[in-house]
């Protein structure tokens, strides 16, 4: 058992622990925050419409879509959405999360380059973390079909390493960019008093109970790396 493969058993396995209890005290946190009316008596809608008239950003709309946690940005239409828990919603959790959201539209404003280059990962890193698990898979298929195939199934394993390394390296800037934006809603709320001083606080755990998220997901694309290693290693043994 090679050295990649352990490691990729444990990080599995503190994905796996680290996803529960982050998923676990987000959830509570936004639940809690939800049911606390913002000082202000301020709706979340109100409140992306000063940050963005504050940050002179013009050509956002707000809309409503349907569900939980569906809040996001969309540059392409140049809208920002609300989720069920967030439109027209004036807990501190509701304006946390769309000053969160608004925050992503301030860095596109503003040609912030590291999310700039998440854009431009965006479109490819779904495909690239799929295509590339699979062709590891085909390589290791290969070098146990044939013993002569041990050196075309390590260049394909190797292959399909360098194309997930897009999907991986989508998921580590994505990390800052959402800390980026979660600093950059805190700093707003601070400043126009969207909550109470004494909200202050609950409302900045909301925000870095999400990004933790996103830590997570960062830390599962490194595991996955780690598993394509050790593909590679069986797959290439015999060369």
């Amino acid at each position: 058992m090679g050295d990649y493969y352990i490691l990729y058993l444990l990080g599995t396995l503190a994905v796996m622990i680290g996803s529960f209890v982050v998923q676990s005290n987000l959830k509570s946190k936004a639940a809690k925050g939800s049911q606390i009316r913002a000082a202000s008596g301020k709706t979340a809608n109100q409140v992306v419409e000063e940050m963005l008239r504050e940050h002179g950003i013009t050509g956002i709309t707000i809309d409503h879509k349907p569900g939980e946690l569906t809040d996001c940005y969309s540059p392409r239409e140049g809208k920002i959405y609300l989720s069920d828990t967030t439109y027209n919603q004036c807990s501190i959790t509701a304006i946390a999360v769309a000053a969160h959201e608004c925050g992503h539209a301030v860095q596109d404003h503003e040609n912030m380059p590291i999310y700039r280059l998440r854009q431009m990962l965006a479109p490819v890193a779904g495909i690239s973390s799929q295509a590339g698990v699979w062709l590891a898979m085909i390589g290791l298929i290969v070098a146990q079909a044939s013993s002569g195939g041990s050196e075309l199934a390590y260049n394909i394993c190797t292959l399909g390493i360098i194309i997930y390394m897009a999907a991986f390296l989508f998921y580590l800037v994505m990390l800052p960019v959402e800390r980026n934006a979660s600093n950059r809603a805190y700093k707003d709320m601070k400043q126009a008093g969207w909550v109470g001083q004494d909200q202050l606080k609950f409302s900045y755990k909301v925000l870095r109970a999400a990004g933790d998220t996103y830590a997570i997901a960062l830390a599962s694309a490194a595991v996955t790396l780690l598993r394509l290693l050790a593909i590679r290693g069986n797959s290439g043994r015999r060369r």
